[in-house]
């Protein structure tokens, strides 16, 4: 079967140029038409899915594409007579400019190749693996090819998928959508598998093999993470505390370590001295970890002073280059959950099974901090009174929240969690509005965001910005006081022109250079013609951290 002209054909018969998920049963409609086609020759249900998401490789390959509008036009001069810097300056879609160009092309191909999916999906697909100086000559040479043997139609997908616009707004949602009918499929059983093995070019193949049921977590492959919703509720439960940190999944395949970010993107290379640490712990196993960071004071006299970084400072630290110093940041892995362990899949088990195998395997907590790996430990409250305490405790230390766990619950790999969830930790200042910035939204209306001070003293000092309201907060008459201020930059120091006192609850700040940063501030109330007195000072941030 011949996929390749089909395929462009379907995309274009679509009509879809916007980034949505699905435009109704129309769509899955068509996709259930190109599947049953390609599903005849299974080895072409890979390429096809992939082409028609734009995802020619699981993110975790860490391919890259790297090629940009030049490199199209480039790629197209050679072959049509046409103005196409005028073309991009009137259509500005290089896809749009490539359709146009092909329909004035000069050259034929003298070769009889096939423009199939396959064929077009190997040539892009080889297209990152080009490196070194010549690589951008390699890169713009493939694509004359593809751009001789292709159609005008063909050439405008081509050269979106190039450089990775493709514009169909096909979600894995509507994929599997499609995959269900087309291949008469159990929907259960999809969203299982693709959780478990989140390539969607992979699920389509098992799924026309009659597969599925095979899926589970690979070693060195990541699957997709369960989530956990916030709530402010209690349950009687075990309950797990949250440090600010990055998400990650950690594989120990014998002595070789890998880690994945929530984004399935590996980032092991960035952290080398940790994977060896993990990399010694004997039992093979998959984790669900948060990647956390230490900063030890100028003195290491007391180790037990060490802070646990932002998740700021954690990212910066993840995408260093070459440092011209040491760094400071010693990062470390907290578990809060096993997915498999020695090559078998345990996400079926109940929580306090799977939490058994995870202390067997990685061995009791560790106090902070620590080097390596080491499983969170666990607080089991019996009432709301002991949870508010135990969360002002861990607040202390550092914490950001607590992660409830369901003890019967098991792991749904890309689900929401039915009764797992963070109780996130939050605090309250009364801040002085001392400024007003008007900004626009998407939909052209202008809505206040106010500069926030604190006392230092007898002075105010600036500390962030709100422009978020809580549901309970009534904000019309705080936007008309708001108006009626209108816009100024600031207010003599000790002066309370403005008289407008917030009430913001915030989840934490951080010192960014001289100025603070709010996490997550929202307005809870306002109160007018406050005096200095009312205003917290700017120890309460420190406190906060």
């Amino acid at each position: 079967m011949v996929c390749g002209v089909l395929l462009f054909f379907f995309q274009a018969e679509d009509g879809i140029r916007d980034a949505q998920e699905s435009r109704g049963l129309g769509d899955v409609y068509k996709r259930q038409a190109l599947l049953r086609q390609a599903a005849e020759e299974p080895q072409m249900l890979c390429p096809v899915v992939r082409l028609l998401t734009g995802e020619l490789w699981p993110r975790w390959e860490g391919r890259v594409m790297d090629i940009g509008p030049e490199a199209v036009a480039a790629a197209l001069a050679d072959l049509c007579d046409i103005d196409l810097p005028l073309e991009r300056q009137q259509k500005g879609d290089m896809g749009l400019v490539a359709e146009a160009a092909l329909q004035h092309k000069e050259q034929i191909s003298l070769f009889g190749q096939e423009m199939d999916a396959l064929f077009v999906y190997e040539a892009l697909r080889r297209i990152s693996s080009f490196k070194g100086s010549d690589s951008e000559e390699r890169k713009i040479a493939v694509l004359r090819g593809l751009f001789l043997l292709a159609s005008p139609l063909e050439g405008k997908f081509i050269a979106r998928t190039a450089l990775r616009s493709m514009q169909a707004g096909l979600g894995p949602r509507t994929m599997m959508e499609a995959f269900s009918s087309a291949l008469s499929c159990d929907r259960s059983s999809l969203a299982r598998a693709f959780g478990l093995m989140p390539d969607l070019g992979r699920i389509a193949r098992m799924a026309c093999l009659g597969r599925l049921d095979e899926v589970s977590i690979q070693p060195n492959l990541p699957a997709r993470f369960m989530i956990y919703s916030r709530r402010d509720e209690f349950f009687p439960a075990p309950y797990l505390t949250k440090f600010p940190g990055l998400r990650v999944q950690v594989h120990k395949a014998e002595e070789s370590v890998r880690i994945f970010t929530s984004q399935l993107r590996e980032i092991s290379l960035s952290l080398e001295g940790l994977c060896r640490d993990v990399g010694q712990i004997k039992p093979d196993f998959v984790a669900d970890a948060d990647l956390i960071g230490f900063i030890d004071p100028p003195t290491r006299k007391n180790p037990a002073r060490s802070r646990i970084c932002s998740r700021r400072e954690m990212l910066r630290y993840i995408n260093r280059r070459r440092l011209a110093r040491k760094s400071i940041i010693r990062p470390a892995l907290l578990a809060y959950d096993l997915l498999a362990v020695e090559g078998k899949d345990i996400c079926s088990m109940a929580y306090i099974s799977r939490r058994e195998r995870m202390l067997e395997a990685l061995g009791l907590p560790q106090k902070i901090p620590f080097s390596g790996i080491s499983p969170v430990e666990e607080q089991h409250l019996k009432d709301r009174g002991s949870l508010n305490e135990y969360l002002r405790f861990m607040q202390r230390e550092g914490a950001m929240g607590l992660l409830s766990r369901d003890p019967g619950g098991i792991y749904r790999p890309g689900e929401v969690a039915e009764r797992d969830f963070i109780i996130h930790a939050a605090n309250t200042i009364s801040a002085l509005v001392m400024g007003i910035e008007w900004i626009k939204s998407k939909s052209g209306e202008g809505r206040p965001r106010f500069l926030l001070a604190l006392r230092q003293g007898d002075a105010l000092v600036p500390a962030g910005r709100v422009w978020r309201t809580s549901s309970d907060c009534s904000c019309q008459p705080l936007l008309q006081d708001a108006t009626s201020l209108g816009q100024y930059e600031g207010m003599p120091q000790g002066d309370i022109r403005s008289r407008i006192l917030l009430k913001v609850k915030i989840r934490g700040a951080e010192k960014v250079g001289s100025e603070w940063r709010l996490i997550d501030p929202v307005i809870e109330d306002y109160s007018l013609n406050s005096s200095l007195d009312d205003v917290d000072g700017l120890e309460s941030l420190n406190d906060i951290g």
